[in-house]
């Protein structure tokens, strides 16, 4: 009785030793994304990576389209304090206008291939939508 409690223990430990793989967030990859405003249309591709010290965020912005939309070279930007929990994300995306700097805040999700998310500004809030990149 002694060896099969012991032997039981031991099965348990290892189960309990044994680390559960994370599942992979569907937020992982590349979209086309896209806010519609009064400004023009602001297009871009989002890639969202993993690595061993969490998650990233690239932001690849497309020339500006629609009424008074002005082409130029792509705004510079820094992005930081990346979330990703599941079918959701968040990230500070610092950039560098020609007005001066301004912080945008993303916090949106995933649903399938459907990227639905909102940008807040000192202009106010911002729907943006996507779809994954092939």
């Amino acid at each position: 009785m002694k060896k099969s409690t012991i032997s039981m223990l031991a099965v348990g430990a290892c189960f309990i030793a044994t680390p559960v793989m994370a599942e992979e967030s569907p937020v992982l990859g590349s979209w086309n994304t896209e806010a519609v405003t009064d400004f023009g249309t602001f297009a871009a591709t989002l890639v969202v990576s993993e690595s061993e010290d969490g998650y990233s965020i690239e932001m690849i912005d497309a020339p500006m389209e629609g009424p008074g939309a002005q082409a130029g070279p792509a705004m510079e930007s820094v992005i930081s304090d990346v979330t990703v929990d599941g079918s959701a994300f968040a990230f500070k995306r610092s950039i560098t206008t020609p007005q001066g700097p301004m912080e945008i805040s993303y916090s949106g999700t995933v649903e399938g291939d459907a990227l639905t998310a909102e940008a807040v500004t000192t202009f106010g809030t911002i729907p943006m939508t996507g779809t994954r990149a092939e």
